[in-house]
């Protein structure tokens, strides 16, 4: 209580707190520009109306109060320099831990369960599972992207060399457990698909007889992947059926970044299926391009050429990246500012099907016209509010000028963000009630990624994620006052359990 009791100090009379909050709230306008369910763009002579008119509740508004309270304290502990190190020890601990007690304890079980795991992570079984996802689409997001967090454990003395470990087993294994989240993400639903994802630290000891954990498809895939090979008999067959289940599903594939030594393989594996199921129009396969990396433009230009020349669609995932602790350096840009202005320039290029200065043509393609670009589908992944109103007044803009747009989706990671995401759900909430006002706003599609698996799973990424993102204390800071302000509005205004659905 006493972080709720800096933001909120005194309760005062009804008609101060009232006068209070709508200074607040008209000064923040003015300062900072409208939300994103605040910029719709008007056909012809129309006129837009007032907020007043309009009527719309904060975004935050639409989570419960248990939810916004949990999400507060987990932000606030996640903002503190003095407490992120002892906890991401103690989390670490807990999830490698093979002492029964820690493994057994039901009394510690019910507490991760009811806290960390609950605020990032989907279920352990598919009932849990799919009422997650129903939460979430009550809410009104569009459905939720599933990954499987379950991890292939190689005992110490082992050694990550093609041919010493069963492909058919470890493949069947990783398989099974894709096929099950396709079906549990339901149709308009997206499946995360990861090859291999070991810690560097995991993947380099592996080398010289340690311990080896992976959340992909086992040590001879990851060989390949390393070496850049193409895949394997039985790693393409099994990806084939995944694809082939995904597409009778309805189901998107979004095939996950990795570390640098084995992305140029997930790239070449990605194209490979895009080729084959990304026809039509439409991307049934994504690959995920991470604008942190100084190579990601000309990479996406030369796979846009490939896709231009051979004629399918190019199924893209656009993030900021999750891998600069344990990569090279010099393959990043040098500052947040560099990597903030290669994320908004692709975006740019590819809703407008244009290039810019940040996507140039390859090339390979510079003999053909100079105007001409590849079909597109574009699931938008970031936490960065700047660049998701960025988007969104372009889309704006095309549906007002009747500029054909590309299929665009929007993704933040569950427990994270939840500002963006319910913004963005207020504007589409906006989008159908102005329609009768002839007010053209776009009616933008929310995702959430959501991992699934036992608790003691799912802490192995969340120690994964919390490791990634060592250097986002600024982000979890900003996210913590963001829910702050509104569990006050709450407190002040006496509505703690009214929001808003």
């Amino acid at each position: 209580m006493k972080s709720i009791a800096r933001i909120c100090p005194v309760i005062p009379s009804a008609s101060f707190r009232s006068s209070i909050l709508s200074r607040y709230f008209h000064q923040n306008l003015r300062a900072k520009g409208a939300s994103l369910a605040d910029t719709p763009t008007l056909r012809n002579n129309a006129t837009l109306p007032s907020r007043r008119e309009v009527n719309t509740p904060p975004a935050l508004s639409l989570l419960a109060f248990p939810a916004l309270l949990r999400s507060y304290l987990i932000s606030a502990a996640s903002s503190s320099s003095f407490l992120i190190a002892p906890s991401l020890r103690l989390l670490s601990w807990l999830a490698h831990s093979t002492t029964p007690w820690v493994q057994h304890n039901p009394v510690l079980h019910l507490i991760l369960k009811k806290t960390f795991y609950k605020q990032f992570c989907g279920g352990e079984i598919p009932s849990e599972v799919q009422k997650t996802t129903a939460d979430l689409k009550n809410i009104g997001f569009k459905g939720v992207i599933l990954a499987y967090a379950k991890e292939i454990v190689l005992e110490k003395g082992t050694a990550v060399e093609a041919g010493k470990h069963d492909e058919t087993k470890d493949v069947e294994f990783w398989k099974k457990g894709v096929l099950e989240t396709v079906r549990l993400s339901g149709r308009d639903g997206c499946a995360a698909l990861k090859y291999s994802r070991p810690s560097l630290r995991h993947f380099y000891s592996s080398l010289t007889q340690s311990c080896c954990r992976f959340s992909g498809a086992g040590c001879s895939v990851m060989q390949q992947l390393t070496e850049a090979s193409a895949p394997s008999p039985i790693i393409s067959q099994a990806t084939t059926q995944i694809c082939e289940y995904a597409k009778h599903q309805g189901v998107k594939l979004l095939i996950d970044a990795e570390q640098h030594v084995v992305q140029h393989g997930i790239d070449q594996w990605t194209l490979q299926f895009q080729r084959k199921y990304n026809r039509r129009g439409c991307a049934l396969v994504y690959g995920t391009y991470q604008a942190y990396l100084r190579s990601t433009p000309a990479t996406l230009a030369k796979h846009l050429a490939i896709a231009q020349r051979e004629g399918f669609t190019l199924g893209v995932k656009l993030v900021r990246g999750a891998y600069m602790a344990s990569d090279p350096r010099h393959l990043f840009w040098a500052t947040k500012e560099e990597t903030d202005e290669a994320f908004d320039g692709i975006t740019k290029s590819l809703m407008r099907k244009r290039w810019n200065d940040i996507l140039r043509p390859a090339e390979e393609a510079t003999s053909g016209p100079p105007h001409d670009f590849p079909t597109v589908d574009l699931v938008l992944a970031s936490h960065n509010p700047d660049s998701i109103r960025k988007a969104m007044r372009i889309r704006h803009e095309q549906h007002r000028t009747g500029e054909s747009g590309i299929r665009l989706a929007y993704a933040q990671l569950m427990g994270m963000a939840d500002e963006v995401g319910c913004e963005l759900i207020m504007s589409g909430r906006m989008a159908r009630g102005n329609e009768e006002k002839s007010i053209i706003t776009e009616k933008p599609q929310a995702y959430k990624y959501v991992v699934w698996g036992t608790v003691q799973e799912c802490l192995k990424y969340l120690v994964r994620r919390a490791e990634e993102n060592r250097d986002a204390l600024a982000r979890a800071r900003q996210d913590r006052n963001t829910l702050g302000r509104e569990l006050c509005r709450r407190l002040l205004g006496g509505n703690i359990f009214n929001f808003k659905r």
